[in-house]
């Protein structure tokens, strides 16, 4: 295992995540397995390991006999591979994020069969009220009560009206009897026998 592991780093020489390893090895092995096989090899100082914040990246380690350029161009690339998973992991994080609260929403709004109950209510609700409305348009001999309203709002008018006047008219002759009159209004009320509530 360890040594399938090697070969394929040797012969790519580039940096991996074990996860790259995983994948590019067809998934024949598990993460588990390539793990121990990299600290293996690791520890036997043919691969060296490179931590970038959470993510370790891991190169075959390269011959003395390169020259200073070749191993910073090898350093660039560890560099590079590590941002390019760094940024797949916060795409990650972002992802699950919008899941879990897409999840957490539908956890809290109503499920199908409370829906369908409150569908069967409302229907019952409107069914009543139809048919409350349908008893009244009877009752008033007309489906439109608009000339029924304005009739009653005419009327009302008119009574009110015709109320202040007679209001003011006794106001006024109540006034000029109690100019000579020895008592109080009171009193003048309980002689003609006027209740004080309904003259407002």
């Amino acid at each position: 295992m360890a040594d399938t592991v090697y070969k394929y780093m040797k012969l790519q020489n580039r940096p991996y995540s074990i996860n790259d390893i995983v994948s590019n090895l067809h998934n024949e092995y598990g993460k588990t397995s390539v793990q121990k096989a990299i600290d293996k090899l690791v520890a036997e100082g043919k691969i060296f390991e490179k931590v970038y914040g959470k993510q370790k990246v891991y190169c075959p380690a390269q011959d003395t006999s390169h020259s200073i350029e070749e191993l910073m161009r090898i350093n660039i690339e560890l560099q590079v591979h590590a941002n390019e998973v760094e940024n797949k992991y916060r795409e990650l994080e972002n992802e699950i994020k919008v899941q879990e609260a897409l999840l957490a929403s539908i956890k809290s709004s109503i499920t199908v069969e409370e829906a369908k109950k409150q569908k069967v209510a409302l229907e019952e609700t409107i069914k009543a009220l139809t048919n409350k409305l349908d008893s009244l348009m009877e009752a008033s001999g007309s489906e439109d009560l608009t000339e029924t309203k304005e009739e009653a709002e005419k009327a009302l008018n008119e009574y009110s009206r015709e109320c202040i006047k007679r209001k003011r008219l006794c106001t006024d002759i109540l006034d000029c009897i109690l100019d000579n009159y020895s008592g109080t209004k009171t009193e003048l009320y309980e002689d003609i026998g006027i209740e004080p509530k309904v003259v407002q």
